[in-house]
């Protein structure tokens, strides 16, 4: 029987504040709170910079959209001069934390990505309204964003967003993303894709395969799809623990396929309030179903057929005097 390997708690980001150097912010993985660190902790760890300078160094598929908002706020308000570097790929929500950058670098063999925002979730028609919403001033809040840098309108930008749009350094530094096209660079890192629509073909990466046990580097870059697939589903803060299991996407999407099933059975069984925690639990729908089955029949009304002491001393009188009856009936036989 082989070893297991230990799990892959890669950082995704690395702040490095040295004395009488700029603070450095590596952001080289899948962002979100997975791998024991926290976009919330990185937020913290800035307030506590004092530098005049920071570089910012991307190589990174996206990942949690609100948490790459919370850090590029954190970045944009920072008193430090923010110099970003984008050194392999900025896609997705990395993108939009580039344009915190108050000079932005990109190397030339360098890619950007912009897109809209998506989400997942189940509910009726006026839950699925409200995540509309919600996306909708989200795509706002981004192209504002991008457009506060370029030269571009937000309209055009909403287009560039809705064809998912994949930039070469040449093309965002035309559009106004970046100030300066560096130096082309070798970055060995490479990240699973396959969540986005129009991914170039160089970029396209095979699957984690079956065939062999996938290493350490390996090990990480299918996470985006996880992230992407619990995002979708409105369950983000299952990423986490996906990840950590080195679950595939197959079982990843199979458990929020069960997940939905379970809101379902609930709201049919009108305890919606119980779905949350029957799907920490990670029980079966079977099990669920069972479960709720349980709670109806026990939680069921049982009936009082028992008198009150005012019917007691009452004198009920029957609806047909069957005495009478019987006497009438032997006076006529007599």
């Amino acid at each position: 029987m082989s070893k297991k390997k230990p799990l892959n708690n890669k950082p995704w980001y690395t702040l490095k504040n040295q004395a009488d150097q700029p603070a450095e912010l590596l952001i080289y993985d899948v962002i979100g709170d997975w791998a024991g660190l926290s976009a919330r902790q990185l937020v913290n760890d800035l307030k506590d910079i004092d530098t005049n300078e920071i570089t910012v160094r991307i190589n990174s598929p996206g990942g949690s959209v609100f948490d790459g908002i919370a850090i590029y706020n954190a970045l944009r308000y920072h008193n430090a001069h923010i110099h970003v570097r984008i050194e392999g790929l900025a896609a997705s929500i990395a993108s939009v934390i580039a344009m915190a950058g108050d000079t932005i670098h990109m190397a030339a063999n360098a890619l950007m990505m912009i897109h809209n925002p998506f989400g997942w979730v189940g509910g009726d028609a006026e839950e699925l309204r409200k995540v509309a919403d919600m996306l909708d001033k989200t795509t706002e809040v981004i192209a504002q964003t991008y457009a506060a840098n370029s030269g571009l309108e937000v309209s055009e930008i909403i287009t560039l967003m809705n064809d998912e749009t994949w930039l070469t350094a040449t093309e965002a530094e035309g559009h106004g993303l970046v100030n300066v096209v560096d130096e082309p660079m070798q970055l060995a890192a490479h990240f699973d894709l396959s969540a986005f629509n129009h991914v170039p073909q160089p970029l396209l990466q095979p699957q984690v395969g079956t065939d062999h046990e996938p290493d350490g580097e390996a090990e990480s870059t299918h996470a985006l799809a996880i992230v992407s697939l619990c995002n979708k589903a409105g369950y983000p803060e299952m990423a986490e623990k996906f990840i950590r299991n080195k679950q595939g996407v197959d079982d990843v999407q199979s458990r929020l396929t069960e997940c939905e099933t379970i809101k379902s059975l609930c709201a049919a069984a009108q305890c919606s309030d119980r779905a949350a925690s029957f799907i920490q639990s990670e029980k079966s729908t079977e099990t669920i179903r069972t479960k709720l089955f349980d709670l109806l029949t026990r939680e069921e009304e049982t009936l009082d057929n028992s008198l009150t002491p005012s019917q007691q001393n009452q004198t009920i009188k029957p609806l047909i005097d069957t005495r009478a009856v019987y006497q009438k009936r032997n006076q006529t036989a007599a």
